[in-house]
């Protein structure tokens, strides 16, 4: 994702719904909500865009549930993340 770890932390609560999560070093797992999900999270050096630095972070999430559960549950994740353009 091109966002530094601060931005993602600061949208998270809107991208998985108001479910309760903690947050544990390069971890976040969700407490009591469902499905159970859990995110990994790996900063990497920024890319070059001209002389401007983009952020990379690495997002791995996982997803304890099949389906349509799962689906929507990722789509909710994603679209907390889009952003407008113009």
């Amino acid at each position: 994702m091109a966002l530094t770890r601060a931005e993602l932390l600061r949208l998270l609560p809107v991208a998985v719904g108001g479910a309760p999560f903690r947050i544990d070093g390069d971890g976040i797992v969700s407490e009591g909500g469902t499905p159970a999900w859990r995110i990994r999270l790996e900063e990497r050096p920024p890319r070059a865009f001209g002389p401007v630095g983009i952020p990379v972070l690495a997002v791995t999430l996982e997803v304890d549930a099949d389906g349509a559960a799962r689906d929507a549950f990722v789509a909710r994740f994603l679209l907390g993340y889009q952003r407008a353009g113009g």
